[in-house]
């Protein structure tokens, strides 16, 4: 007898194929009004997020889908080097949430490594501006600066 619980995950997990495929186009546009705030469900996915963490206007559905789908993952030791990605990083909080910067994400900025230089330190806020060829605040930088742990 299959467990009610585990047919409920696997049903859900099931919508994630479906959603990211290109082909179904009409039914998309309120998934992609919640994930777009979070660069995307095909980033999400790649991402260290915990849901407690996301966006509480996200919807439980949502919600439940992302958290079976990072049980599934954790339970199989499954990794893309999710550490490594700043945005929705659970090791990466801002004001004890997590964050996704758009203008940052469109410029490449998706890893810690894209903050440091040659040598592994975090670069200086005129250099990191210098580099991507854009203009920031200079406050988002300093608090996602500190917000990446030292180790």
């Amino acid at each position: 007898m299959i467990d009610a619980d585990i047919m409920i995950k696997a049903l859900r997990l099931a919508w994630i194929p479906r959603r990211l495929n290109p082909d179904s186009l009409n039914w998309k546009s309120i998934p992609d009004y919640f994930f777009k705030k979070l660069g995307g469900l095909n980033f999400l996915l790649r991402c260290n997020y915990d849901t407690k963490y996301l966006d509480p206007k996200l919807p439980a559905f949502y919600k439940d889908i992302l958290s079976y789908f990072s049980e599934l993952t954790s339970r199989y030791k499954y990794e893309q080097g999710q550490e490594l990605i700043l945005f929705n990083n659970k090791a990466i909080l801002i004001g004890g949430k997590n964050f996704f910067i758009r203008e940052w994400f469109s410029k490449g900025i998706i890893c810690i490594r894209d903050l440091l230089n040659e040598n592994g330190k975090p670069l200086s806020f005129q250099k990191f501006q210098r580099k991507y060829d854009f203009r920031t605040n200079f406050l988002n930088f300093y608090q996602v600066i500190n917000a990446i742990p030292k180790a």
